[in-house]
């Protein structure tokens, strides 16, 4: 609808610039007119109307009726040209009282269109604005939240607990991340995922990598998912590529670890977490972090697969694409 507004220009200020262009616009449509009538032989108001509804939407319904009253006038002159006078303008009175009427009509109509586009875009920004500035509020308390626990993380002594710690704290900033991705779109706001997973996977490279060579790539079709959606499959990864960093590269050894997100057919969308590290653990018990992606790919009436990378481990989850 914005757009739709766009296409309109702006009012002028000047009410004699209103009245000059709107004399413009009706002595187009006039002429064009007279032109139908040196065809045809017929000389009636139809082309005229069109300017006083451009007139009447582009600037107000001032100029509207002024543009009637001109197309009218104008109108009177032609039906009273010699060879015309009285006899062909009473033949023509009806036509041309209804012409008047309907002018005037048309013009109020055709102003309180704009006012209504215009009331509804003021609208449509209002509630973008609320949603941006809602996000932001959401933002900031997750990020407060989020440091909260990491001063926790640091005055606890024991291993299990500081790692703990900091697992919800990666979860907290995925959560978090998707509050700077929110775009409206289709009438609902939706996450740029090749965007979104990118900085997810960045925090959490810098969060876990200290000084070993550790990579991560991101590798995203242009896939658009709606918050909730786009929550759960950023959560996955933070979980499986937390994984990786743990388990995969042992002795601090170099490797990379490749998140694909990808278009698997149009039905279906496909989530790959792979490292290049020491492979796939053979009868290891479900953790917490595996219990959680095995949720959320339920959650999402997906599946999770485990395969062999040649080297490294691969997770691939499928699940169907939904409405995007």
């Amino acid at each position: 609808m914005e757009n739709l507004l766009l296409l309109l220009p702006d009012r002028p200020a000047s009410i004699a610039l209103r009245y000059a262009l709107t004399t413009l616009i009706v002595g187009i449509c006039f002429l064009l007119q007279l032109g139908v009538e040196l065809q045809s032989g017929f000389f009636g108001f139809f082309l005229l109307l069109p300017g006083i509804f451009i007139a009447s939407l582009v600037f107000d319904r001032g100029s509207g009726f002024y543009a009637t009253i001109l197309s009218a006038a104008l109108s009177v002159l032609i039906l009273m040209r010699p060879g015309g006078g009285l006899g062909l303008l009473s033949q023509h009175l009806v036509p041309l009282v209804l012409f008047v009427l309907i002018g005037l009509g048309l013009a109020t109509v055709s102003e309180a269109l704009r006012k209504a586009l215009e009331k509804a875009v003021r609208a449509e920004r209002a509630k973008d604005l609320a949603l941006y500035e809602l996000n932001h509020r959401i933002r900031n308390d997750l990020a407060m939240m989020a440091s909260v626990l990491e001063l926790q993380m640091r005055a606890q002594t024991d291993p299990a607990a500081k790692a703990a710690f900091r697992s919800a704290v990666g979860r907290i900033h995925v959560i978090a991340n998707a509050h700077d991705h929110l775009l409206p779109r289709d009438d609902q706001s939706s996450i740029d995922m090749k965007e979104y997973l990118t900085d997810c996977c960045r925090h959490l490279a810098d969060t876990l990598r200290d000084v070993r060579p550790i990579a991560v790539n991101v590798e995203a079709d242009p896939i658009y998912l709606p918050s909730d959606r786009a929550v759960s499959v950023g959560l996955m990864v933070n979980e499986l590529a937390t994984n990786a960093f743990k388990y995969a590269f042992p002795d601090d050894r170099a490797g990379t670890i490749t998140v694909r997100f990808r278009n698997k057919s149009a039905r279906e969308l496909e989530l790959i977490v792979e490292d290049d590290g020491k492979g796939c653990p053979q009868g290891a018990k479900e953790g917490l972090g595996s219990r959680i992606v095995r949720l959320l790919a339920q959650q999402l009436k997906g599946n999770v697969k485990t395969e062999s990378a040649e080297p490294g481990c691969r997770m691939i989850i499928a699940f169907p694409a939904g409405e995007r």
